[in-house]
């Protein structure tokens, strides 16, 4: 594999991995959009989760925070 071979390898890697950070990102927001937006159980908790029920929530949140 020549020096440029290998340069445009490494580089459409580079681009595919952007994509899927991006794709992430995008899927990370969406997430917190539902854990907090109006009505989401770790705003004002409409549909009264338990204590027990809400642990799970807030795992999902700090995973997400990381």
């Amino acid at each position: 594999m020549t020096k440029e071979e290998l340069i445009t390898k490494q580089q459409l890697e580079i681009e595919a991995l952007k994509e899927k950070i991006k794709i992430a990102d995008d899927c990370r927001k969406k997430i917190f959009s539902v854990l907090y937006s109006t009505e989401g159980p770790l705003n004002d908790n409409i549909l009264g989760y338990s204590k027990e029920q809400m642990e799970p929530f807030m795992e999902i949140s700090e995973i997400l925070n990381l």
